[in-house]
């Protein structure tokens, strides 16, 4: 039996992501860092002028995921291949109509869903660190314990000359620090948002691409 208040997984779930990082590739995960996209993309416009404030707090404030059905927006992404576009027809459904027209204001769909996998590549990615420095902390004591523990070394599929398992613990732990300091980077200077409007030249955000 699954626990209380823990997420639906379906089949295949726990093999693509097992363990904390579960809870942020769902798709109520998902669909709130697009409704995180939305939110930061309608401050950021009235921050510099370009929307009224009152119509981008409004936004903003909508931009919840339990406010939104996601099998609903899913099963409506089929005509325009995305779930972007059903999501800014509720949004500005939610809305007042004199807010509803700086809903996703100059943005194109591809600048939200691609925000939104970077939002959700680095909560993972904080999830993922967790479960490495854990796993590290354990391979660590495993190499302490045992540096002087005896065993077979192994080449090729083939036994070879004596090693300890110390040694081919300390190994791993060589790996897995190696797998966290490239998520770090990743997570430090690779994770960008995308904006750039229809064509991706900003043109649909006319002065205010300048400065957005």
């Amino acid at each position: 039996m699954e626990e209380a208040g823990a997420p639906e997984q379906g089949l295949f779930d726990p093999v693509l992501a097992h363990g904390p990082v579960f809870g942020t590739t769902t798709s109520p995960a998902w669909l709130q860092a697009m409704l995180d996209a939305e939110a930061a993309l309608a401050l950021a416009l009235a921050d510099v002028g370009a929307i009224p404030v009152a119509a981008a707090e409004e936004v903003a404030a909508l931009c919840d995921a339990t406010r939104f059905d996601a099998a609903l927006i899913g099963s409506r992404a089929v005509d325009g291949g995305n779930p972007v576009i059903p999501l800014v027809a509720a949004l500005r459904a939610g809305v007042r109509a004199e807010a509803a027209e700086f809903v996703h204001w100059g943005a194109t769909s591809q600048d939200i869903l691609d925000t939104a996998a970077v939002l959700v590549a680095q909560r993972s990615i904080a999830m993922i660190l967790g479960d490495l420095d854990e796993a590290a902390d354990i391979v660590a004591e495993l190499a302490r314990a045992h540096r002087e523990t005896p065993m077979a070394g192994r080449t090729l599929l083939q036994q070879a000359v004596p090693t300890t398992f110390g040694l081919v613990a300390a190994g791993w732990l060589t790996g897995l620090d190696s797998a966290a300091d490239r998520l770090r980077h990743v997570r430090d200077v690779r994770l960008a948002a995308q904006l750039g409007g229809a064509a991706g030249t900003l043109e649909s955000f006319g002065a205010a691409g300048e400065q957005v």
